[in-house]
């Protein structure tokens, strides 16, 4: 079979029947590369999109903040929603990963800066993104706690230009929404090599749902995804776009 026919019976295949049931699945705002401006696009949106769609539904998208998201979810007035863990409420049901966010501490490379352990972190000005003394624990928390200087923000954009503009030594960051942020230039333009260190591990992203059924037959649908080839060539498509490492 010449490979442009099994590109497009692949793609039909992932069509719901015009009498599919409607999921409304609830996404975040926009956040380069996971979720783009609309909803519907965005690595993270898209792969889960495609999985309900192979589920056999036809998706509508309602993107808006996430904490709105989740008491949306909780009220019955969405069905599902993208980027939860299991802490977000102990009344629904998650998938399982859906992706992993790639949380890295992250500095320039011509400072020279190695870091080997979280402790490390101790040693220079640090910026993460809000909430990041909760969510990676007590050595975290010690370590940034004795940095000469530690902040939160909760837009990505000042994260790239502090470290970027050198007014911080390291970020902590999602690497790809690091390199997917607009920002990659200091205030002069220039731009800048940087290095990344897996200090804190990988974060798995769960699908939250108010029904336990809708919850199996998106797991199931996710393995036929990976199965298919589909889910890397999502994944693939969006590297690419936004120059993302492997």
């Amino acid at each position: 079979m010449p490979n442009a026919l099994r590109l497009i019976l692949s793609l039909l295949c992932l069509l719901p029947p015009a009498w599919a049931a409607e999921v409304r699945l609830a996404v975040g705002l926009t956040k380069l590369p996971y979720v783009e401006e609309g909803g519907r696009s965005g690595l993270e949106a898209a792969l889960a999109i495609a999985t309900l769609t192979l589920a056999g539904y036809q998706v509508k998208v309602v993107q808006l903040p996430q904490a709105r998201g989740l008491a949306m979810l909780k009220e019955g007035q969405v069905d599902a929603m993208i980027t939860l863990t299991p802490a977000a409420s102990d009344a629904l049901f998650y998938s399982q990963p859906l992706l992993y966010y790639r949380n890295r501490a992250i500095a320039l490379h011509s400072n020279g800066i190695v870091l080997t352990q979280l402790s490390d972190l101790s040693r220079y000005s640090v910026a993460s993104f809000q909430n990041a003394r909760l969510l990676f624990g007590a050595d975290f928390a010690n370590a940034v706690a004795r940095s000469p200087n530690y902040s939160e923000h909760a837009d990505q954009d000042t994260l790239n230009r502090l470290l970027l503009n050198r007014r911080v030594d390291v970020i902590i960051s999602d690497e790809f929404i690091f390199r997917a942020n607009p920002t990659q230039t200091d205030l002069s333009g220039q731009r800048y090599a940087t290095v990344s260190y897996a200090l804190l591990g990988s974060s798995p992203r769960h699908v939250g749902f108010a029904n336990a059924s809708l919850r199996q037959q998106f797991d199931q649908a996710l393995v036929r995804l990976k199965t298919s080839g589909e889910y890397e060539r999502i994944t693939q498509q969006y590297r690419q776009r936004y120059q993302l490492p492997n």
